[in-house]
């Protein structure tokens, strides 16, 4: 029991204590402290911003829509009809257009010689060339029969010969000579009647493939105006819907924007207080002001104090150990 109570032993202790700021750091930190406080209190119970967040499209922007999606869907559309609807009346051109080419084709493709000679015939032919030749031949004719035949004639009563193989020789020289004439005469008209035939059946068989060429070229182009047409037709159907469209997006977008400035809003003011901690603790709790530290140490300990002695010294240094690890507010 001796040992209990008397003699001495050695004991090795260790502790961790923090010293909290320098002293230099105190006043600043303090004062941090406090106005990071007043801030804090001030502001508890303060509604969140209560001022617009939103700068909405003003009514005469809604208006400017309003008469867009009026116009677009009135004026814009029924020119877009009018467009189509000539379009479709001009490209119809487009078959007369192809036929036409066809028939250009074939009558470029035909030997004309059949054709063109069949008209100068035609046309040599004609009751009105007999006229003229009637009319080229009448002074033969009657130079003939008033003239010459006469002449003969009396010659051949005057001599005894009138009706003698002289005298009809004569009378048919004569004949034959006036005949004749009037047949070069006839065949010059008719020749000359067969060759401006000729020309005239050429020069309108020329004019005949020109004019289908032209006409298959004024086909092409009315109906390229017409395809054109309903192209612009149909764009300016499509912009008059983007323009309503557009119209409706602008608007839309105008009334989500509302709504998203609202939504945020309403979620700043349900953060608020949150928030305004947050910042508190950023500055008060949210930092190790000051150093920590480790120090190990021996103690003595006399076993003459007794047992219970020892005991009352170990727990009187437990409690020093104690309160160097609380830390102590400073001014």
């Amino acid at each position: 029991m001796g040992d209990l109570f008397g003699g001495s032993t050695k004991q090795t202790s260790t502790s961790t204590t923090d010293s909290g700021p320098s002293k230099f750091q105190q006043p600043y930190l303090q004062g941090a402290f406090d106005a990071a406080q007043k801030d804090f209190t001030s502001k508890q119970g303060t509604p969140y911003y209560q001022g617009a967040t939103y700068a909405g499209m003003t009514d005469s922007a809604k208006a400017t829509l309003d008469k867009l999606k009026a116009y677009a869907g009135s004026t814009g559309l029924n020119s877009a009809n009018t467009l189509s609807s000539i379009g479709t009346d001009l490209a119809g051109y487009a078959g007369k257009a192809g036929s036409t080419i066809d028939s250009y084709l074939a009558a470029a493709s035909e030997d004309p010689t059949a054709s063109i000679t069949a008209s100068a015939r035609a046309y040599a032919a004609d009751p009105s060339i007999q006229g003229v030749i009637d009319a080229s031949t009448r002074d033969v004719a009657r130079t003939l029969n008033e003239d010459t035949l006469p002449t003969l004639n009396r010659n051949a009563s005057g001599t005894g010969n009138i009706n003698s193989s002289r005298a009809g020789i004569a009378e048919g020289i004569a004949r034959r000579g006036a005949e004749d004439r009037v047949g070069d005469i006839s065949a010059t008209i008719r020749s000359d009647a067969y060759n401006r035939g000729l020309s005239l059946a050429s020069q309108e068989r020329s004019n005949k493939l020109n004019a289908m060429g032209s006409a298959a070229s004024a086909y092409q182009g009315i109906a390229g105006t017409g395809i054109s047409a309903l192209g612009a037709g149909t764009a300016a159907g499509y912009g008059a819907f983007g323009a309503i469209a557009g119209a409706d997006q602008s608007l839309q977008a105008d009334q989500q924007g509302q709504l998203d400035a609202d939504f945020d809003k309403w979620r700043g003011e349900d953060t608020r207080a949150a928030d305004l901690l947050s910042r508190y603790y950023g500055i008060i709790g949210n930092n190790a002001w000051g150093s920590s530290g480790t120090s190990t140490g021996t103690q003595e300990t006399k076993q003459s104090q007794g047992f219970l002695g020892g005991l009352a010294g170990l727990a009187s240094t437990g409690l020093g150990i104690a309160g160097g690890l609380g830390w102590k507010p400073f001014k």
